[in-house]
């Protein structure tokens, strides 16, 4: 999670250039675009804004009296003026929360489906925070409408390994678990259960999930080399053992040996034993010793398959 979050912030801050940087005391000010005087901003805390050619916010630092980085904020924007992100990060730069704008929001648009007596003008410029845990994982998403109120929020729920075992949906201010998941998985056998239960506690979904053994998965032996040429040996057996009738004419052809053909024009029926970047390794028909022969003076194989 931590990885991803800094890889989609260098994405971010390298697809928009800075033009130009406007300091302010705080936040009110900032809000009020009451500008500080970069003279003025030293032995005291003071927030610097990055902005880019089309003069919106692109980086927020606030910065203590000594200099030294307390948070930062960076802004992303959909056709250059929407904002529709906004991360937050720590005096490390590690990630502490983010922000997404907007009534399409997945999670927002889940937990608004099982909300009672809420038309659907009461979510227009919605805003959904997702919290950090210390291990960089979603401790919970909260859930605001347009003024600012806070009318929902996800809870997860992480065992001692990490893992997620379940979530808690809660409407506000009511404080009213409206949904909760629990999650089941069996490392041994890799099955993954889910259950959904409602308001009144009542199961309303179970699902389990699991993986079928490899051994299960191929029909027939895998490629032995990973060589396209060897799984037509594999393809002949299985026909041949299972007695496959093919609905159309088809053709596969088949010698008993191997021809290797040199860059003098020379041929050769071989039995081709390996190949590598230096040399063909083989045996003449008829022969019981291996020879070899430079790639360089080889110009073609053809298998026998």
């Amino acid at each position: 999670m931590y990885k991803y979050f800094i890889f989609i912030l260098l994405s971010i801050c390298y697809g928009q250039q800075i033009s130009f940087i406007r300091f302010y005391a705080n936040n009110h000010d900032y809000l009020s675009d009451n500008r500080l005087l970069a003279t003025a901003r030293f032995n005291k805390p003071y927030i610097q804004v990055f902005y880019n050619d089309n003069k919106v916010p692109i980086i927020r630092e606030f910065i203590d009296s000594e200099g030294n980085l307390v948070n930062k904020e960076i802004f992303e924007y959909e056709n250059e003026k929407i904002l529709i992100r906004r991360y937050f990060l720590d005096h490390e730069l590690k990630p502490d929360s983010l922000i997404q704008y907007g009534v399409d929001e997945p999670w927002s648009l889940e937990f608004q489906k099982v909300i009672k007596d809420k038309n659907k003008y009461y979510f227009e410029g919605q805003e959904s925070k997702f919290i950090l845990n210390s291990s960089n994982q979603i401790k919970k998403i909260v859930f605001s409408n347009v003024q600012g109120l806070d009318y929902g929020e996800i809870k997860f729920i992480y065992d001692h390994l990490g893992f997620l075992k379940g979530e808690s949906w809660i409407t506000l201010p009511s404080k009213i678990t409206i949904r909760r998941f629990l999650y089941d998985v069996d490392m041994l056998t890799g099955r993954k259960e889910i259950w959904e239960y409602g308001e009144n506690g009542q199961e309303i979904s179970h699902v389990a999930l699991t993986q079928p053994p490899a051994s299960t998965l191929y029909k027939t032996p895998p490629p032995r080399f990973g060589n396209r040429l060897d799984e037509i040996s594999i393809i002949l057996e299985d026909i041949s053992s299972l007695d496959i009738d093919i609905p159309f004419d088809v053709f596969i052809p088949k010698t008993d040996f191997d021809l290797m053909i040199l860059t003098n024009t020379d041929s050769l029926m071989i039995d081709l034993i390996n190949i590598n970047s230096n040399q063909v390794i083989f045996k003449i028909i008829g022969d019981t010793n291996s020879l070899t022969m430079p790639v360089f003076r080889v110009k073609s194989i053809t298998s026998k398959y």
